[in-house]
């Protein structure tokens, strides 16, 4: 598989990357990981250091998930989703104009990839008052900004981490230390917003009952959001019938896992049918 954006090494990008296989285990360790993260961004990178085999055709860390940029590690966490369960997602939501009530569907696999602009991951950027070096943001500067105390204190942290005065950049008195001008912010912006890969977050879905066009969100987060207790339920219930650990358990590929519980329950109808006939 590959990414959108992907890696800088030696003047090449690779976008080679692999999940680990989904076990029980692994559903464990992305919900107990989840709980030791100070911000969403690092929770975010906690789950893919856990969940990835490879970034770049070498092993994952947590370093290299957080110098990927925003976008692939939106894209790897929509993956990781498919990955575990690319079931159809059923939402219900309020139609903006007349309020009512409908439900909606999709899958994580079927919604579009932007895919990374020519110049990714950093460009030089000519303003008036000069060259600018500018990159797209990563994991590690979302773990930066988290930190800020308000709106503009996380804007100028982030221009800070992504762009760096060339040489013959004018500052001036005018102009102190790093405090763009908000033309050249917005030059920046979308220099950024160009070479970045992006991920659809929004679709529009026509409402049944008056047919307004309605802008849904559509997380790439999904995965975190999965419950862990249908796990214990799946342990139980091999454990009471195979006599099998808990780590045994965990250890299974999910579809095996689940492969058993469908066994468990034929066999369970298969004796119901049994004890029926027995009665007649």
């Amino acid at each position: 598989m590959r990414l959108p954006g992907g890696i800088l090494s030696e003047g090449l990008i690779n976008q080679a990357f692999s999940f680990k296989p989904v076990t029980g285990l692994l559903e464990l360790s992305l919900s107990d990981k989840s709980f030791h993260a100070n911000s969403h961004s690092a929770r975010v990178s906690m789950v893919l250091s856990e969940a990835m085999e490879s970034l770049g055709g070498e092993p994952v860390n947590l370093d290299k998930v957080k110098s990927l940029c925003v976008g692939d590690r939106q894209f790897l966490m929509r993956q990781l989703a498919v990955h575990i369960d690319d079931s159809l997602l059923w939402l219900t939501v309020q139609c903006y104009a007349c309020s009512e009530l409908f439900d909606f569907s999709f899958r994580h696999s079927e919604l579009p990839v932007k895919p990374a602009g020519k110049n990714f991951p950093e460009l030089v950027l000519q303003t008036k008052l000069g060259r600018l070096k500018v990159r797209v943001p990563t994991g590690l500067d979302q773990e930066i900004i988290a930190q800020a105390d308000d709106d503009q204190q996380s804007l100028q942290q982030l221009l800070d981490c992504l762009v760096t005065p060339l040489s013959d950049y004018r500052q001036g008195n005018q102009y102190p230390g790093k405090h763009y001008p908000a033309e050249i912010v917005v030059q920046v912006e979308q220099a950024i917003e160009d070479m970045s890969p992006e991920i659809v977050t929004e679709v529009q879905a026509q409402c049944p009952f008056c047919q307004a066009d309605n802008k849904i969100p559509v997380s790439p987060y999904n995965c975190l959001e999965r419950p862990v207790g249908e796990l214990f339920k799946e342990i139980h219930a091999l454990a009471l019938h195979y006599h099998w650990s808990e780590q045994d358990i965990l250890a299974l590929p999910r579809s095996r896992r689940l492969t058993y519980l469908g066994l468990i329950d034929q066999s369970r109808d298969l004796y119901s049918s049994s004890k029926v006939f027995e009665v007649n």
